[in-house]
């Protein structure tokens, strides 16, 4: 048998046209196993600390997608010149610049010749807490206590991921507490901003003390968000304070829910239309997107 038949139009003895659909539903399905069964990734990308304008474009591709974004940091501690080399979570990017929350205090990473910065960098590994996202609009929500909050975005990310597991929760919009009897107070102020910086790693918190509430947000230039835990920790904030509040409002907010599982293969994005659908009252199904990967 020839390898190759012009004359009949054979490779090694099949069709040509029908050795082509045979490669073709091949190609198909190896792709399909490979999105389907292919484990989360662990990594986004990684950068020489040479490149670290190039590692902060990183940061703030995938933050502004809704992603948590860690990376993996090798280098010096510029003050003592010790070895640095551990996981940080990355909150911020500037220009030359990476701000991390490590071991509950702030940290700034900067390039090899760093001197400024915390940690100069030798080698910056990005990676993802999810290997993708849900991103949903949601109706304000009422709650008794920032904690009820807290539960009730679980309970409803829960609902929108369905099968595909929920392992983070961030949401960016304002919360507004009701406080009867509150009045504006500079030293409640001064006291709740800088519990609320040193407890919760986005960044500064804006805050309006009026009559009988409190607005709270985080800088939206840096496009941050708060996880449920953020938010659990600023009612343990106000309790702690003596601010005594009796409802909760977080106003129309982005909610990105990083799955447990990678949102690949057939049949996903019907599949989370119609978790969104059952909790319509709650979410505008128009404007329910994924991303696959980061």
């Amino acid at each position: 048998m020839r390898l190759i038949d012009p004359k009949e139009g054979k490779v090694l003895g099949v069709n040509a046209f029908d050795l082509l659909i045979l490669l073709l539903i091949l190609a198909v399905s190896g792709y399909y196993l490979y999105t389907t069964l292919a484990p989360p990734p662990s990594q986004v990308s990684s950068y020489s600390g040479l490149n670290i304008q190039n590692a902060v474009l990183e940061y703030s591709r995938l933050s502004s997608l809704g992603y948590v974004v860690e990376a993996r940091v090798e280098g010096i501690w510029t003050g003592n010149k010790s070895k640095f080399d551990d996981d940080v979570l990355i909150t911020w990017a500037y220009e030359t610049r990476l701000f991390g929350w490590y071991k509950g205090k702030r940290i700034t990473i900067g390039g090899p010749n760093a001197y400024i910065e915390d940690v100069a960098a030798s080698k910056i590994t990005f990676k993802t807490t999810a290997p993708s996202l849900i991103r949903a609009y949601i109706y304000p929500i009422s709650a008794r206590s920032l904690d009820e909050l807290a539960d009730r975005l679980e309970e409803l990310s829960k609902v929108l991921a369905g099968e595909f597991g929920v392992r983070s929760i961030k949401v960016r919009s304002s919360i507004i507490v009701d406080a009867p009897g509150l009045k504006p107070n500079a030293y409640l102020y001064s006291k709740l901003k800088w519990r609320l910086y040193k407890e919760i790693p986005w960044g500064y918190p804006y805050l309006y003390f009026g009559d009988s509430y409190i607005t709270i947000k985080f800088d939206y230039t840096q496009r941050a968000g708060l996880t449920v835990d953020d938010i659990r920790v600023i009612g343990k904030a106000i309790e702690g304070l003596g601010i005594e509040y009796s409802n909760v409002t977080l106003e129309a907010a982005y909610l990105f829910i990083g799955t447990e599982r990678p949102l690949t293969g057939v049949n996903v994005y019907p599949n989370i239309l119609e978790n969104a659908r059952k909790v319509q009252e709650q979410v505008d199904v128009t404007r329910v997107t994924y991303i696959a990967r980061p």
